[in-house]
């Protein structure tokens, strides 16, 4: 079975509020679409979670699924039988959820009872511990400050890169990879805010967008990203 024209399926069901068979789509798509193809690994967590907290909002049972699958990936990472991909299906279901507490305590759990795994997952957590306010803890999961925007500027950079693909593609690409830097900046500014370092926090803003190669997507950084010097 195709992932892809199944998520299709059940998006399409959504939209015509056929909701069982939107679940059923969407339970499949979950649970399968990854061992077809490692490709729907970022979608799976993105895009079609999104579209399963939709169909939670209007028909309980979708909402109960959801939480279902959440609660068994929680028992087994505590039961260490879990893993780093695990841990993004968790952090990601309690995005759409906006429960980031719970992505908060499990982390906390894990770096007291599996440090090894916890360091594997600590940037997939940092969004998560921002919210609660633990800067302290957020700060120590991600590298110093220069050399995270550096890093993040370098993977920015090379994603820009040139490529034979259609205009609108590339816009598309460019208005995506922009999105993902500026999240991942405005969570380091977050930080750096959070623990009183508010000089240091103007300064990295300012590099953030300085380090950004291309004159389109730098615009665009500076766009998104002014509001963090308020």
């Amino acid at each position: 079975m195709d992932p892809g024209a199944v998520l299709n399926r059940g998006c399409e069901a959504l939209s015509h509020k056929q909701y069982r068979q939107a679940l059923e789509h969407l339970v499949w798509f979950h649970e399968n679409a990854v061992l077809q193809d490692r490709a729907y690994y970022g979608v799976r967590l993105s895009f079609a979670l999104g579209c399963w907290k939709e169909l939670a909002s209007v028909y309980p049972p979708a909402m109960e699924a959801l939480r279902f699958v959440r609660s068994r990936a929680i028992g087994a990472l505590r039961a260490g039988l879990g893993n780093r991909d695990l841990f993004h299906d968790f952090v990601s279901i309690n995005r759409e959820l906006g429960e980031a507490r719970e992505t908060y305590d499990l982390f906390r759990t894990l770096s007291a009872r599996q440090p090894a795994l916890a360091e594997e997952c600590r940037h997939l957590a940092v969004d998560a511990i921002v919210e609660t306010g633990d800067f302290d803890l957020a700060s120590r999961c991600l590298p110093p400050p220069e050399c995270h925007l550096l890093w993040l500027s370098e993977r920015l950079n090379a994603d820009l890169e040139p490529k034979t693909v259609p205009a609108a593609t590339a816009l598309q690409r460019r208005e995506i990879y922009v999105q993902n830097y500026c999240s991942d900046v405005r969570a380091a500014l977050c930080i750096l805010k959070g623990l009183g370092n508010k000089d240091a926090a103007r300064a990295a803003l300012e590099w953030a967008i300085a380090l950004v190669e291309s004159k389109a997507a730098r615009l665009m950084v500076a766009q998104e990203l002014g509001e963090c010097d308020e």
